[in-house]
């Protein structure tokens, strides 16, 4: 996680494709929780995240978090309730060594989003 332009830039480009419900997989820096919570299309944003050190430095530093958050771990949490946008925190470009994390998200992902709803991750597949 870094907090710097070209970062700041893709977590603006993600939350702007956002729409309706969100749910967010890690709160990171909560920056595309910042975005998401300034795009007038989007209705309401969680998080899922595993640490709540995570949430405890983000509140030490920025001073905010934004969105509801939920303590839990992504691939375990459960709820019947479906979001129009799951975005998810893949960092690294898609490659072979890393596809199947990629594919875990995906796969988890899907049990949560509406019909015609989208799932928006960080990266690019290079594969």
């Amino acid at each position: 996680m870094w907090d710097i332009p070209v970062e700041r830039r893709q977590q603006k480009s993600i939350a702007d494709q956002a729409f309706g419900d969100v749910l967010v997989a890690g709160y990171g820096l909560g920056l595309v929780q910042h975005y998401l919570s300034r795009n007038p299309k989007v209705r309401s944003v969680t998080t899922v995240e595993k640490f709540p050190e995570v949430i405890g430095e983000v509140r030490r530093i920025y001073r905010r978090v934004y969105g509801d958050v939920i303590i839990a771990d992504f691939y375990k949490y459960k709820t019947s309730k479906k979001y129009d946008c799951i975005i998810g925190d893949i960092w690294e470009d898609i490659t072979e060594r890393s596809l199947p994390k990629y594919n875990k998200f995906m796969k988890r992902a899907k049990l949560f989003v509406k019909p015609g709803g989208k799932i928006l991750a960080w990266g690019s597949r290079l594969l």
